[in-house]
């Protein structure tokens, strides 16, 4: 409002008007302003905010990605702050308050997950949500016997080992060898080895299953166990898949004829830590039910983890007339049909 007043001055009587203009301002005029201001400034700085946690990655794509571990009962807050403690976070504060707008804080599941090269911290928000945790893999290789997969099991990264896991596998027979498929498996980083056992069984089974389903009706097994006994020697014996089917003959005509199968992988599979590399006639003499030399029959349980192929072969060996075989040295072997045979393969291979 303009208020006009108007004076004389000493001397000069109504020759001149001096005209002051005052202008006066409501007190409500200066808080809008500012409120205008600071409102204005808010929405800069949570635009800033919002576009650095949606569009930013937090590590470079010529960065390495960085592994951090959720663990469980861990708080929305105690997650944010391990960003931030990682250099990873410059608002933790406004991440923290969109995870509670969206209302996402009790969806956060444990486990240890790696944040990759131009991930932003909102996309490793919905990664937590969705339980999407560092996946590993693991290969049982065939062969390898149950001594051989615990210490695998007790060195693989991000996983937890207790000897109470094996007790996954159902009970009733005399030990957990051979009781675990050769195959590569997939494990979540910070878990225990219990599960990645129960996968490997539950494949075995199935393979062996199939396997027994559509065996040879003359192979001379009364169950699938003993099949898969069968197959951890065929594992052993051979590098060949060519001779697989070979060799399974083999032991069917010695099993059909009641002769020993004397192999020499269940021998050493006896001798365990006491075999040296070579196998001795003293080690041969070994008193054990997995001295095929020694006792008749299949030895009580499987020899090592066995492969799809080596049960398949085991199921449907090749029919012929061999009942002894000697290695060459090459990773194959000599086949005969008499002792004759053998002894001549022995002598020109060994």
């Amino acid at each position: 409002m303009a208020r006009y007043n108007n004076k004389h001055h000493a001397g000069q009587p109504g020759l001149h008007r001096i005209y002051v203009v005052e202008m006066e301002r409501k007190p409500a005029q200066y808080i809008y302003i500012l409120t205008a201001s600071l409102v204005y400034c808010l929405i800069v700085v949570l635009g800033v905010g919002l576009y650095r946690i949606s569009e930013v990655p937090m590590l470079s794509k010529t960065q390495q990605p960085i592994l951090i571990e959720y663990k469980k009962n861990t708080s929305a807050t105690q997650l944010v702050h391990a960003l931030q403690k990682q250099q990873l976070l410059d608002n933790g504060s406004l991440l923290l308050a969109l995870i509670r707008y969206q209302g996402v804080s009790h969806q956060l599941h444990a486990g240890i997950y790696q944040i990759l090269p131009g991930e932003t911290p909102l996309q490793f928000i919905h990664k937590v949500t969705l339980g999407d945790v560092l996946k590993q893999k693991i290969t049982i290789v065939e062969g390898t016997t149950q001594r051989q997969v615990i210490e695998q099991l007790k060195h693989a990264p991000y996983l937890s080992y207790a000897k109470d896991d094996w007790t996954v596998i159902p009970s009733g027979h005399e030990s957990d060898e051979g009781l675990l498929l050769a195959d590569t498996y997939q494990y979540e980083a910070g878990s225990s080895s219990r599960a990645l056992i129960r996968q490997a069984n539950l494949a075995l089974t199935e393979v062996l299953n199939q396997a027994w389903a559509h065996r040879d009706p003359n192979v001379p097994y009364k169950s699938p166990y003993e099949l898969l006994v069968a197959a951890s020697i065929l594992e052993k014996e051979t590098s060949s898949a060519d001779e697989r089917k070979i060799i399974s003959g083999v032991i069917m005509n010695r099993i059909n004829k009641h002769m020993r199968l004397q192999v020499d992988p269940t021998v050493i599979y006896a001798l365990g830590e006491q075999y040296s590399g070579k196998l001795t006639r003293k080690g041969l003499k070994i008193d054990s039910p997995y001295n095929t030399y020694k006792y008749r029959g299949l030895p009580p349980t499987p020899i090592a983890m066995v492969s799809r192929s080596s049960i398949y072969a085991a199921a449907n060996p090749e029919h012929h007339q061999y009942i002894y075989f000697v290695a060459k040295g090459d990773g194959t072997h000599e086949f005969s049909r008499t002792y004759e045979e053998q002894k001549q393969a022995i002598k020109k291979y060994l």
